[in-house]
């Protein structure tokens, strides 16, 4: 014979269940975040819209969330944090002294030379690139020694609309060197118009600057929420396996 369960035990069920349903549904959110066309890092054409949005994911999906992305020019992709449009942006290189909050890393990122076979770049300290005529992109930052060689003076360089420009005028022979991620290079060289130049070019042997990727946060208390879930996610990550497993390692 079954014994009626009590009314009151019925409702404190009813509140235990209702309450955990409602606590599942605040515990999953959707972090918004603005990018670039920069792959194979972050990109519309992209698996999963690159490696680096790959990796955020991952690390949100430990943590219930998920990740909404919306590429932009670098510009404004940058600018949409500093005025409140978005939480973050990515992938950016470490600097706090813009007064944003940074994430723990979410891939590596080795800065190296590209140099015509027919002319390579010799150099010991990073000085001895100003005698050589630089490849950059308005916006982008290089590292903090080229960086203050542009500002003051002493450094030659010509700015470019995006890496693929640079890369051809590199092969033209417009210019001495450019600056880029190495892993970025290795995937532009895939593409056909870069393809017909690369047996001109070649990757400088010394890595100017190893790098790490972050998101930038907004200095918020929703910036820092956010910056703290997505640190728990990576710390359960090996993200440069993850990211080699993608992309071909530096030779």
């Amino acid at each position: 014979m079954m014994t009626a369960v009590p009314m009151e035990l019925k409702q404190f069920c009813l509140c235990i269940l209702v309450t955990l349903c409602c606590s599942s549904g605040l515990l999953a959110h959707t972090l918004e975040l603005s990018t670039l066309e920069w792959p194979p890092f972050s990109g519309n054409e992209l698996s999963e819209q690159g490696i680096t949005s790959q990796i955020i994911s991952k690390a949100l999906s430990f943590e219930n969330h998920t990740l909404a992305i919306a590429v932009l020019p670098w510009n404004r992709a940058a600018r949409s944090v500093t005025t409140g449009q978005t939480v973050g942006y990515y992938p950016t290189y470490f600097n706090p002294a813009n007064g944003l909050i940074f994430s723990d890393p979410i891939g590596a990122s080795p800065i190296v030379l590209i140099e015509r076979k027919s002319n390579p770049i010799i150099w010991d300290k990073v000085s001895d690139l100003n005698q050589y005529e630089l490849g950059v992109l308005k916006g982008y930052i290089n590292t903090v020694e080229v960086d203050e060689m542009i500002a003051n003076g002493s450094q030659k360089f010509e700015t470019g609309i995006d890496e693929k420009q640079n890369i051809l005028k590199l092969a033209a022979g417009r210019i001495d060197t450019i600056i880029m991620d190495v892993n970025v290079y290795q995937y532009l060289a895939l593409d056909p118009q870069i393809a017909k130049v690369t047996h001109l070019l070649q990757i400088n042997p010394k890595v100017l600057q190893d790098k790490t990727l972050h998101i930038t946060f907004n200095n918020t208390q929703e910036g820092k929420k956010w910056c703290d879930i997505v640190n728990k996610g990576l710390a359960k990550l090996d993200v440069n396996a993850m990211q080699n497993a993608v992309l071909t390692p530096t030779k």
